[in-house]
């Protein structure tokens, strides 16, 4: 019988670490943390977005982390018509599996189940594999969200 040297063993630890990242990864939709601008609420617990720059058609994710370390994703979008859609990278359906959505031409789509749903719909609130809405507010060219309109989200990322 031989023995397991160290340089064996710390081998045997970095492979089977790269491969859990991998699976991750993996499993969370290939989307990174880099993929999402983290913002966190300001000293009066307000979240304050500019959103003039904001074209039609175009969607932005965002990781929100408040001085709790309490962690909230969600998406902020401007549809056909040109209202601001806002809604969390989650929905009541599979927020467990922790895959959340994605974006393309218009379409916002499920990355556990793949159906899509339109932009414009997200605001409704919908159920099943849309994104579940966030209440919030658009004063001229800011989007301003409160932190306990935020955290009323974080059950899906607990």
């Amino acid at each position: 019988m031989t023995k397991l040297r160290p340089i064996h063993a710390i081998v045997i630890v970095c492979t089977s670490m790269a491969l859990v990242l991998t699976a991750d990864q993996f499993l969370r939709g290939g989307r990174s943390y880099s993929a999402y601008q983290r913002i966190g609420p300001d000293t009066s617990g307000v979240v304050r977005l500019d959103i003039g720059d904001l074209v039609r058609l175009e969607v932005r994710f965002y990781r929100f982390l408040n001085a709790s370390n309490q962690e909230v994703r969600f998406l902020v979008g401007r549809d056909e018509e040109g209202t601001i859609q806002v809604g969390y990278d989650a929905n009541d359906s599979h927020y467990k599996t922790n895959r959340g959505f994605s974006y393309q031409d218009g379409w916002i789509i499920d990355n556990k189940c793949e159906t899509t749903t339109r932009l414009s719909t997200i605001i409704q609130g919908g159920r099943g594999c849309q994104p579940a809405a966030v209440k919030h507010r658009v004063e001229g060219a800011q989007l301003i969200i409160t932190e306990a309109d935020m955290l009323a989200g974080w059950r899906y990322f607990r």
